[in-house]
């Protein structure tokens, strides 16, 4: 046993009952997704269209500077290496949390590979991230080249785990919750659902 795993049961978020997950205030959460690779086709079926250069806006939700995409009415769009792989806290997730109903976040690394981007203290910013926008009901799309896989990240070897394995099981059951849209040579989660 790995001296950080914490063993118990599965986490609630794992194995919702649909209407259930649904009666829990996380209807916002739920309207998000997971798209691989994040086509203009993918993104344009969702209402999201890459955002030009002249949309990027520095916010400053409490002390660090995050560089946005876009950030305008209710959405927020930044890549993985901004939000993830800098200082951004806690305390900026829930800030942007409450200006911000819909975020997009690119670029997403693989879990399951080993990349300069998906270093442990970025996944563990991830985690924090995801645990915010869920628990604030925040719609979110996640756009990546894939495999964008956690649970096999928080059952693969140590070695290869971004981040701790609880965190990453506790990751991998709330992502549980999106569907998930692949490339068009693989059938989505939703097709194969019939959402």
């Amino acid at each position: 046993m790995d001296p950080g795993e914490i063993k118990g049961a599965p986490g609630f978020r794992q194995n919702p009952a649909p209407e259930a997950a649904a009666d829990t205030g996380h209807a916002g959460f739920l309207l998000g997704r997971v798209i691989s690779p994040g086509s203009a086709l993918q993104l344009g079926a969702y209402g999201l269209f890459p955002p030009s250069s002249v949309q990027q806006r520095i916010l400053t939700p409490t002390t660090q500077p995050l560089t946005a995409k876009s950030a305008g009415g209710e959405l927020l769009w930044m890549s993985f290496a901004e939000l993830c792989g800098g200082l951004a806290s806690t305390a900026d997730y829930l800030a942007l949390a409450a200006e911000y109903r819909t975020w997009v976040i690119d670029d997403v690394p693989s879990p399951a590979v080993e990349s300069s981007a998906g270093t442990a203290s970025a996944w563990q910013r991830f985690s924090n991230m995801v645990d915010v926008v869920y628990d604030q009901d925040i719609t979110l799309f996640l756009i990546g080249i894939g495999p964008l896989d956690w649970d096999a990240a928080a059952s693969g070897p140590t070695g290869s785990r971004p981040t701790s394995p609880a965190d990453m099981a506790r990751v991998a059951h709330t992502l549980s919750l999106l569907a998930r849209v692949q490339s068009a040579d693989e059938r989505s989660t939703e097709e194969m659902s019939g959402s």
